[in-house]
């Protein structure tokens, strides 16, 4: 996996210990001891990983942008659902994008992902790379999906799977950042021009 692009450090060089140090509170944190965004702070970050929190604050500015690091170089795993292979393209996109729907469009998931967002412009990280590197599950869970409906020969030849796997998951990004829940409808005429794109 892609490492997220760096910037040029605040004060002192990075200690390549203590920076993996703290990618890897920051998963403990959230992965084994189960905090949520909202509960995460910086001073807990910076106990968990043994440095100081001005260690922290000299190489990211905001917990968002220590998260969003963390996510972009694998540290911290999204923890979305498998798309189910059941021969049925539609059928099995339209099941995920509802459970999609129903676990990720809540109040945290909104402010986490406007957190993100911010972090990736202050840190001037380009999202584009890591979505179209399939790097994020959220992109890599549909992609893997649709690669094996056109290994199968249920694509068109010419079909675009980053456009494809964009044209389902960027809209979805977009209405989640915007913080309104579509209906279930909307979700599944979104798979329906998907599919009817890139199907034979």
């Amino acid at each position: 996996m892609t490492p997220a692009p760096e910037k040029s450090p605040r004060g002192r060089p990075r200690s390549t210990t203590s920076h993996q140090a703290v990618l890897n509170a920051v998963a403990r944190l959230l992965e084994e001891q189960h905090q949520d965004y909202e509960s995460l702070t910086i001073e807990g970050i910076a106990a968990e990983a043994g440095v100081g929190k001005q260690t922290i604050y000299r190489w990211w500015s905001t917990k968002a942008s220590v998260l969003l690091e963390a996510i972009l170089a694998g540290h911290v795993k999204m923890h979305i659902g498998e798309v189910q292979d059941t021969g049925h393209l539609g059928d099995d996109l339209r099941q995920w994008v509802q459970v999609l729907r129903d676990s990720v469009f809540n109040a945290q998931s909104v402010s986490l992902a406007r957190s993100l967002i911010s972090a990736a412009i202050v840190e001037e990280v380009n999202f584009e790379d890591y979505l179209t590197q399939n790097s994020l599950e959220l992109t890599a869970v549909p992609y893997k999906r649709l690669a094996a409906e056109a290994d199968r020969g249920g694509l068109r030849k010419d079909a675009d799977l980053s456009a494809a796997f964009g044209a389902l998951v960027y809209p979805i990004i977009l209405r989640l950042i915007s913080g309104v829940t579509p209906e279930p409808e909307w979700f599944d005429a979104l798979v329906d021009v998907v599919v009817d794109g890139v199907g034979r």
